[in-house]
């Protein structure tokens, strides 16, 4: 701060409050205020330039290695890119000791939240004269840890309001703002007792912060207003291409996606219409097992073909919301064993009506025009009708006339060609494996007549050996991909 301790403040503690891996805080006052001095470890970027380093080949390794699983990000229909995962990673790491940075990021947070309706948010005010990088000062603000749920009640406040309010502040961070806190663990939320015996969650800690576009957030909303309320799979297919979690290619079978996709929503709006319902990670292993293979059954062919064309990706931008998620759901957790985001979500997604369209009064326009028939692409699909159908019969003729070819994609061919190369791979290997075992076999039996014969022997038997050892490892192969296509009702035999 250029300046002694003693000079800029009339008291310090030199004892730390907190301290964490990258920083300290610490009290100190001046007159009547009272500050929260964040004050950051050396050598940090460093440190960060070493073990990022290493991160970086893990990255590559893991990208390289692409292992797979199911369900969830390591999905065979879902491609990641682990080193895409560690630039993002990197890129919030070094903002995050940036203490100039996080002091904005504290500002915009708070600044964002400056609405009567959220007078139960807090964040610390900031004091620009009394920060640089690497030393940040705040208002003093403390408050109950937001998982001590002994001390929330010992205080008058309800835990499951705390909850509750908590998730509702990420998705208004998430879908209004588009500027949200990556880390939201119990160290980074507290709660307090207002003056008028109110709850108000108070969160520190804004180095890790993230952004999106105006253009992904809008994806955002409109994927959960179409996969809450509408429960319309096409547009929630939409909006997840928008935010480049669904590929947008010409070789993706999307009415697979869309098959799979209102299988999906069906069950999650059978559940979420019940409170005795249960997800999928609250069922017992056997009765997972036993509705996954149900599913696998009557979506056999669709799940092959998304396997196939891998339809899905993992955006990096997605991996601290994710993570963030994860936390709060844990926190809402400890403070009432019932606690269930999803649910808590749906009421608060009704009110984006304003962000959907523009404004509530064009959503509920659009909202009945879709139901009567008079929504602007209704009224343009009249208008246009007679040309679409002269389009139709000129395509018709030009097929007749066979300037056009169809293209026709087999999946049951699809399957069989791949079986069969690798049938014939074996096949191959076996007798090639065979030529060269017999060919030394001939050179051995001449070998006192020539030099070079018996060592090129050895070295054929050597090349049959590396070419035998092909013939099981394709057999495993072709076993286990009979075994798969059998998991989705495909019968190979």
């Amino acid at each position: 701060l250029g300046a002694p301790v003693e000079e800029l403040f009339d008291t310090f503690n030199y004892t730390s409050l907190a301290a964490a891996s990258l920083g300290q805080v610490h009290i100190a006052t001046k007159g009547d205020k009272k500050y929260a001095v964040k004050v950051q470890r050396q050598y940090l970027a460093e440190l960060f330039d070493v073990d990022l380093g290493q991160l970086r080949q893990l990255a590559g390794f893991a990208d390289a290695l692409d292992l797979k699983s199911e369900g969830g990000v390591l999905d065979a229909n879902c491609r990641r890119s682990w080193v895409s995962v560690y630039e993002e990673s990197k890129r919030l790491l070094y903002e995050e000791i940036d203490y100039m940075n996080e002091m904005k990021n504290c500002d915009r947070f708070r600044k964002n939240f400056d609405l009567p309706r959220f007078s139960h948010i807090r964040a610390p005010m900031t004091y620009p004269e009394y920060t640089t990088n690497k030393v940040m000062t705040m208002e003093y603000l403390p408050g109950i840890k937001i998982t001590d749920k002994e001390k929330i009640i010992d205080a008058g406040l309800d835990p499951i309001e705390i909850g509750v309010k908590s998730a509702q502040a990420f998705m208004e961070q998430l879908c209004r703002h588009g500027f949200f806190h990556c880390d939201p663990h119990p160290g980074n939320v507290a709660v307090e007792k207002d003056q008028n015996g109110q709850m108000r969650i108070i969160f520190y800690d804004f180095g890790m912060m993230d952004s999106f576009s105006e253009e992904f957030r809008k994806g955002l909303v409109d994927f959960l207003f179409n996969f809450y309320i509408e429960d319309d799979t096409r547009a929630v297919c939409n909006a997840l291409a928008v935010l480049g979690i669904l590929r947008e290619d010409q070789n993706v079978d999307r009415i697979a996606v869309e098959r799979v996709g209102r299988d999906f929503m069906d069950r999650f709006q059978g559940t979420l219409s019940t409170k005795e319902g249960k997800w999928d990670d609250q069922l017992t292993e056997e009765d997972r097992r036993r509705i996954n293979k149900t599913r696998r059954r009557k979506l056999g062919e669709e799940f092959l073909a998304m396997n196939a064309d891998v339809p899905f990706e993992f955006p990096p931008t997605w991996t601290f919301i994710f993570r963030a998620f994860i936390t709060l759901d844990g926190i809402g957790k400890s403070l009432d064993p019932k606690y269930d985001m999803t649910r808590i979500a749906q009421p608060y997604i009704k009110e984006l009506l304003d962000l959907k369209d523009g404004s509530v009064l064009n959503t509920v326009l659009l909202r009945i025009g879709k139901r009567v028939g008079l929504r602007p692409v209704d009224i343009n699909m009249f208008i246009t009708q007679p040309r679409r159908t002269a389009a139709v019969e000129d395509i018709s003729k030009r097929l007749e006339k066979g300037e056009f070819k169809l293209r026709v994609r087999a999946l049951e061919v699809e399957r069989q060609l791949e079986r069969s190369k690798i049938v014939q791979s074996n096949i191959f290997s076996a007798v090639f494996s065979g030529l060269l075992l017999n060919t030394g076999m001939g050179l051995l039996s001449i070998g006192s007549k020539s030099t070079f014969a018996v060592p090129l022997a050895r070295t054929l038997f050597v090349a049959a050996g590396i070419v035998g050892v092909k013939v099981p490892l394709g057999l495993w192969k072709l076993k286990g991909l009979d075994r798969y296509l059998e998991r989705y009702g495909v019968k190979t035999k």
